[in-house]
């Protein structure tokens, strides 16, 4: 990837943060963390992928219906002869982290009560001696 096209995911990156926090007055989208931008090789349209706290996907179609003016907004802020299209998209990560990470803990608890379930039964075998 080019150092051009990093620079400019950078700065879309930092200018929407600023956009959406400070630009939109809709107090009903709820908080947010931009987590990544990818912008086509032809700066032609970008994906601005985005993490809620809570409500995903209403809070994604209230961003969306904004989407006009945070791309006005960000005309105004970047130096580029074509502002790209922007597409909000939620970010699974997180949600995939969390099914892991839950998994990994049931998977943990099955595996300490087989350890106490097992030492039960050791400690049988001894009072049967």
């Amino acid at each position: 990837m080019s150092n051009n096209l990093e620079r400019l995911q950078a700065e879309i990156a930092k200018d929407v943060r600023e956009i959406v926090q400070f630009g939109i007055k809709d107090e009903t989208i709820g908080f947010l963390t931009i987590t990544d931008v990818v912008v086509s090789s032809d700066h032609s349209y970008c994906k601005i992928f985005v993490s809620f706290f809570n409500n995903p996907e209403k809070n994604l179609e209230k961003l969306n219906r904004k989407k006009g003016f945070v791309r006005s907004a960000l005309a105004k802020r970047i130096k580029t002869r074509r502002v790209p299209e922007i597409e909000f998209v939620v970010d699974k990560s997180f949600l995939n982290f969390k099914k892991v990470d839950d998994a990994l803990k049931k998977e943990e608890e099955e595996i300490s009560s087989f350890k106490k379930d097992e030492e039960n039964i050791t400690n049988i075998d001894d009072l049967l001696k």
